[in-house]
Formats: C-alpha cells, sequence, structure tokens
C-alpha cells in the first residue's frame, strides 16, 4: 500500500497540502504588497549627534552606572608626581600637548560615536524597508 492510500496520506494530500499552499499564496501576496516608507516625525538640528554625545540634549534617562572616579584619581596622582619633576617650561609644554591630545580624542570618539549612531540607524531603517523588487 502506497503513502497517498492510507488515511494519512488523504488527509496529508486532501487538507494539509492544500493548506499549506494557500498559507504560501497569503504569504506571497503579503510580501508583494507595497509597503509605506518609514518616515520619522522628527527633523532634527545638524549637529543632533555631536550635541547628543557630548551630553547636552536631554533624553530622560541619568545613569552612573559602572561609573568608576578611580581612574581619574590615578591621572591626577600622576599628573601631581610628574609636574614636581619637570621645570615649570616643561610643565607648560606638557599641559599644552596633554590639553592638544585629549581634545584630538574626544573629537575622534564623538565622531566615531556618529558614525556608529547613524550606520545603526540606517540598518534599521533598511530592515524596515522593502526590497528592490518591490519599490
Amino acid at each position: 500500500m502506497e503513502f497517498y492510500e492510507t488515511e494519512e496520506g488523504k488527509r496529508f494530500f486532501d487538507v494539509q497540502v492544500p493548506s499549506l499552499i494557500r498559507a504560501l499564496e497569503d504569504l506571497t501576496s503579503v510580501l508583494k504588497q507595497k509597503q509605506a516608507p518609514v518616515e520619522l516625525p522628527v527633523e532634527t538640528k545638524q549637529d543632533f549627534l555631536r550635541e547628543l554625545y557630548c551630553g547636552n540634549i536631554e533624553i530622560g534617562v541619568h545613569s552612573m552606572e559602572n561609573y568608576s572616579g578611580e581612574a581619574l584619581k590615578e591621572v591626577t596622582a600622576l599628573q601631581d608626581e610628574l609636574k614636581k619633576q619637570l621645570t615649570e617650561e616643561q610643565w607648560e609644554l606638557f599641559q599644552s600637548c596633554s590639553s592638544k591630545a585629549a581634545s584630538y580624542a574626544s573629537s575622534e570618539a564623538s565622531r566615531m560615536f556618529q558614525h556608529g549612531f547613524r550606520l545603526s540607524v540606517n540598518l534599521i531603517v533598511a530592515g524596515l524597508g522593502v526590497s528592490g523588487e518591490n519599490k
């Protein structure tokens, strides 16, 4: 006896296969429908991400979670020790160099934050968008 001749086979071919085909047709029709593009309701300023990174935009969350002032204390202690060993001219040169390095590091961190944020938003929007065929 072949599978199609059994009760299970008859149920499979008479009920389950047609049901599966209808489900696939329904999915196909939904996927073919043109989706409305995602529109963000808010316009932002050109420097929004820099301001967000710098903490100048209120986002409703203030967290000191995982913050430790220990690293800052260590840096301060090392600077105090270094200041004792340098001449005034050397100390001013060190401060100038440290200031420029800190400014550069901050600028680069801000730039990378903005790049990462834009990339993540683009990836989210791309996931919400429609494929090239359905446009």
